[in-house]
């Protein structure tokens, strides 16, 4: 498994927010709460691709901000219980995998950039879900970015 280096976009989210220590199933459970509401969020982007964001990691207490997500084309109204975040334009690590694969996943990507003489950048990181992913397959693919910094920049 060894990531690519890809350029993307700043693009803007919208959804439903975690702040804590995930130690069971709280990720899981805010996407089951998110997934059915969907449907009450305007402008979303033509596909049914989605996101989990993370950013603000608290090395004291391994707290972060989660959010489930979808892109949309324009934020208005967003619905209640739910927030809007733009992810600005960035390189990132990026690495596509099996869903049961995912803690292996991060592990590899995490160790790769300081092998590979780059640095994590600041900024949010997220989990890619393409239009036919399956929570419920273990086998249904997705991808995760890591915002970096090349070392030749």
């Amino acid at each position: 498994m060894e990531p690519n280096v890809v350029s993307k976009p700043t693009f803007t989210i919208v959804g439903m927010k975690y702040r804590g220590k995930p130690e069971g199933d709280e990720i899981p459970d805010l996407w089951r709460e998110f997934n059915p509401r969907i449907r009450e969020i305007k402008y979303l982007t033509p596909s049914d691709e989605s996101y989990g964001v993370m950013d603000n990691y608290d090395e004291k207490t391994g707290q972060f901000d989660y959010v489930s997500a979808v892109e949309v084309s324009k934020v208005v109204d967003v619905p209640e219980g739910m927030m809007s975040w733009d992810i600005p334009a960035n390189k990132y690590a990026t690495l596509e995998f099996e869903f049961s694969e995912i803690r292996q996943a991060f592990d590899n990507i995490y160790r790769w950039i300081p092998e590979s003489g780059n640095e994590r950048a600041p900024g949010p990181e997220f989990e890619y879900y393409p239009p036919e992913f399956d929570p419920d397959d273990p086998d249904s693919r997705m991808q995760i970015y890591i915002p970096i910094k090349l070392k030749h920049q």
